[in-house]
């Protein structure tokens, strides 16, 4: 008895001390954690395409649900709103109840919202009342829904990194779970226009986005069986973590922790604020939506591989803000190249390039910032950081996206425009075509002159820059205590020997 209470102080003392854990812990990956990464890539990638479903046709859409256009971004908005206000709730429940029901219930919410979205294209649902307005509440109730899956999914891949993937994985890791969202943005821009060429391509558009997300939510149930592994995979996963408010109260005076949120939710909610706006920046000047989403895609793709090659360049080097000023410094740049050739006719070559190098340098502030979030705050929980990281991001990208609104003027004369998708249209196509008046599905579609934006999304982004380059200078705790442990194991093993060899 004296034995097993001298053990059970002994794991209390080290306990007491995150810093500090049980010296000779053998640590173990198992490959189970592979079809975890995937199952959580594959759920960001469907509430990506969630997210971004209607923003590439807007012009359609609008006929579709018989609302003015600016109604469309409503879809975007509910997004980034239901995040901002259950992103709290969200980051308790991470971590409190773990991954496994928090992920259960994202892909749960995500299926649900993705079937009554297609239910409301259902002509007696679409035309039961006010010509199409019903469809369109249906579906912002299913979009809602689905939004409520995006907090959970989004704040995981930090907290699967941590507790099933060792020190040189956790950037990838973070990485791949992270990039399905981006990855969903682009398959939305690129898919879109191709699945609605005309207003009743919508309904088939939205049954065909609710495929991912079953597929998704059936490797779900079978992946996410457990929380966390049996055997911890490093020093940091088996330290103990702060409790939830402890954390918050030590996040509100860290500093370092503050500047990052500025620069990565002014980032983040940029880089989802322009791919929402993209179809109507471009549309006036004489680009069309398949235009506009393949000019998106290209910009997500290009972002992608620069995610991915800078978290490999992180998981073996460590030069988190290094990396860091780089990216941001050049993004800046290019964005500022973008509004410059985005109000010329003919310049797809010119625009795509901007894009293509814009979303290289951006996209990978994802692993910089996720990962530098966890090393300063440790050893708070990762949903904690990583969920206060993106919400700062969605209230910044609701933010400017309804700026559009305010900063916006009517274009007079527009020779090439291509804003127009629904004036055209019969009525005898429309799917409440019995129920519809010459009047009734006639909107509002005229181009917009957003060069006030761009200037002004170009200024904040500079202005993030400057932050980030004279204001950040973190200390990596999580990283300061895996090397500790592994000087503790070193001297305890020397210990070990001195004493065999007596």
């Amino acid at each position: 008895p004296a034995l097993v209470f001298w053990c059970g102080m002994q794991k209390k003392n080290y306990a007491s001390f995150p810093d500090l854990p049980l010296p000779n812990t053998e640590y173990r990956l198992y490959r189970w954690r592979w079809l975890i990464l995937i199952a959580l890539l594959l759920l960001n990638l469907s509430s990506g395409m969630m997210f971004l479903t209607y923003s590439p046709i807007p012009n359609y859409t609008a006929v579709f649900y018989g609302v003015p256009e600016s109604y469309v971004n409503g879809f975007s908005i509910t997004y980034s709103a239901t995040t901002f206000f259950i992103g709290l709730i969200s980051i308790i429940i991470l971590d409190t109840c773990g991954l496994r029901i928090s992920l259960y219930f994202g892909a749960s919410c995500n299926l649900i919202g993705a079937v009554i979205r297609w239910i409301s294209t259902i002509p007696p649902v679409l035309c039961s009342h006010d010509y199409q307005r019903s469809g369109y509440m249906v579906a912002m109730i299913g979009q809602t829904i689905t939004a409520f899956a995006q907090p959970f999914l989004l704040f995981a891949p930090t907290k699967l990194a941590s507790f099933w993937f060792g020190p040189k994985e956790r950037a990838i890791c973070t990485t791949v779970a992270s990039i399905g969202n981006p990855l969903g943005f682009a398959l939305a821009q690129v898919a879109t226009p191709f699945l609605v060429t005309t207003v009743e391509g919508i309904s088939t558009m939205t049954w065909v986005y609710t495929i991912p997300a079953a597929l998704s939510f059936v490797l779900a149930m079978v992946a996410f069986w457990q929380n966390k592994p049996p055997t911890p995979p490093s020093q940091s996963t088996e330290s103990s973590q702060e409790p939830f408010l402890k954390g918050i109260k030590q996040i509100l005076i860290n500093v370092p922790f503050w500047v990052l949120l500025l620069v990565w939710g002014g980032g983040a909610g940029l880089f989802s604020a322009l791919l929402t706006l993209l179809p109507q920046l471009l549309c006036p000047y004489g680009y069309t939506n398949t235009t506009a989403g393949i000019l998106g895609a290209v910009m997500l793709v290009s972002g992608m591989i620069g995610a991915a090659l800078a978290s490999i360049l992180l998981g073996q080097t460590k030069m988190y803000k290094e990396v860091g000023v780089v990216t941001i410094g050049v993004a800046a740049l290019c964005l500022i190249w973008f509004v410059e050739v985005a109000r010329l006719e003919h310049q797809s070559v010119n625009i795509a390039f901007s894009l293509c190098m814009f979303g290289f340098f951006a996209l990978p502030l994802l692993p910089v910032c996720m990962e530098l979030g966890v090393e300063i705050t440790y050893p708070i929980g990762e949903a904690t950081s990583s969920g206060l990281l993106w919400t700062a991001s969605q209230l910044v990208g609701l933010v400017l996206v309804l700026l559009a609104q305010v900063l916006q003027s009517p274009l007079s004369f527009v020779p090439n425009n291509q804003c127009s998708g629904g004036s055209s249209i019969s009525s005898s196509l429309l799917p409440c075509a019995a129920n519809t008046t010459s009047s009734a599905f006639e909107v509002d579609t005229t181009p917009q002159d957003l060069t006030y934006l761009g200037i002004f999304y170009s200024s904040f982004v500079c202005v993030l820059f400057i932050l980030f380059l004279f204001l950040f200078w973190p200390k990596y705790k999580r990283l300061d205590s895996e090397m500790a442990t592994k000087k503790m194991n070193g001297v305890s093993g020397l210990f070990n020997n001195s004493k065999r060899s007596m």
